[in-house]
C-alpha cells in the first residue's frame, strides 16, 4: 500500500491517495521535532548552545553516528537536532526529544492542524511499541508540515522554519524521493523507515526543479515495494506536477 500527498506551491497541482491513513512515523517524526525546538529557543525557553555530554552507554543503536562513538563527548542541542535531521541520528535525536518534551512536539503538532501525527515514544523504544504507544503520521500531515516550513509559518516562527529546512537539505540519506527525481531538481527532506525489517519505507521532501518550482511530497508505504516504490512514486507525482 501507497499512501501519498504532493503539491506544487508554484502552480497549485496536487495529488493525493489514502494521504490521511496514519502509519508508524519512524525517522519522519524529527521534522516535527525539529520545528517544536527551534520555536523553543526563539521563545526563549531552550538555548541551542547548550551542551550536553553524551555517554557511549546512552546510545539506543539505529541510524546515526553517535552509536560508533568510543568516548564520551560534548555537543549543543543545535548541533544534536541538525544530527537528528540530516543524518537520522537517533540517540541525537532522544537528547533533543528530553529537552523539549513531547507534550510540546504534540501541542504544535495540534495547533498546526496535523490531526494525524503524535509523538508518543523515543526513538527505538521496544518497549514502548509493545504496549501500543508508537509514533504516527500521515502523508497529508508531513506535506502540510513541509509546506508550513516553506511558507515560514507565524506559528513556528520564521527563523525556526528555515532552520530546519537548512538540516534537511544537507540530508543524508537519499535512498527514497531522490531516486525518482530528475538531474537538476534539489531535494531537502527527511526518510523514515523501519529497516532491516522492511514493511516501512517513508520520506517527505521539498523539491525544487531546475525551472524553479518548489514542490512538496510526502510517500508513506506500507509492505510496498520499500524504497524503490517511493522513488517511482515520486518520479511520477514529479512528472505530474510540472507538466
Amino acid at each position: 500500500m501507497i499512501a501519498w500527498s504532493a503539491r506544487s506551491l508554484t502552480s497549485g497541482r496536487a495529488s493525493a491517495s489514502r494521504d490521511d491513513l496514519v502509519m508508524p512515523s519512524f525517522s519522519t517524526i524529527k521534522v516535527l521535532l525539529g520545528a517544536a525546538f527551534w520555536q523553543a529557543v526563539d521563545a526563549g525557553e531552550l538555548r541551542e548552545a547548550q551542551s550536553y555530554a553524551f555517554q557511549p552507554w546512552q546510545s539506543v543503536g539505529g541510524a546515526g553516528v553517535l552509536r560508533g562513538f568510543r568516548h564520551a563527548a560534548r555537543l549543543t542541542l543545535a548541533d544534536c537536532l541538525h544530527l537528528a535531521l540530516a543524518v537520522s541520528d537517533n540517540d541525537a535525536t532522544n537528547i533533543v526529544l528530553a529537552f523539549v518534551g513531547a507534550e510540546r512536539v504534540n501541542a504544535l503538532a495540534a495547533a498546526l492542524g496535523l490531526a494525524g501525527t503524535a509523538l508518543e515514544r523515543r526513538m527505538m523504544d521496544a518497549e514502548a511499541v509493545a504496549a501500543g504507544r508508537d509514533n504516527l503520521t500521515c502523508a497529508r500531515d508531513l506535506a502540510r508540515l513541509l509546506e508550513l516550513l516553506v511558507a515560514g509559518d507565524e506559528l513556528i516562527g520564521t527563523a525556526a522554519c528555515e532552520r530546519v529546512l537548512a538540516s534537511l537539505a544537507l540530508q543524508e540519506h537519499r535512498d527514497g524521493l531522490p531516486r525518482g527525481l530528475p538531474t537538476g531538481a534539489v531535494y531537502a527532506g527527511k526518510p523514515g523507515d523501519d529497516l532491516p525489517a522492511g514493511r516501512y519505507c517513508h520520506d517527505c521532501g521539498v523539491i525544487t526543479t531546475p525551472a524553479g518550482e518548489t514542490l512538496v511530497m510526502a510517500v508513506l508505504t506500507d509492505g510496498e515495494g520499500g524504497y524503490a516504490a517511493v522513488g517511482d512514486t515520486a518520479q511520477r507525482l514529479y512528472d505530474e506536477l510540472t507538466a
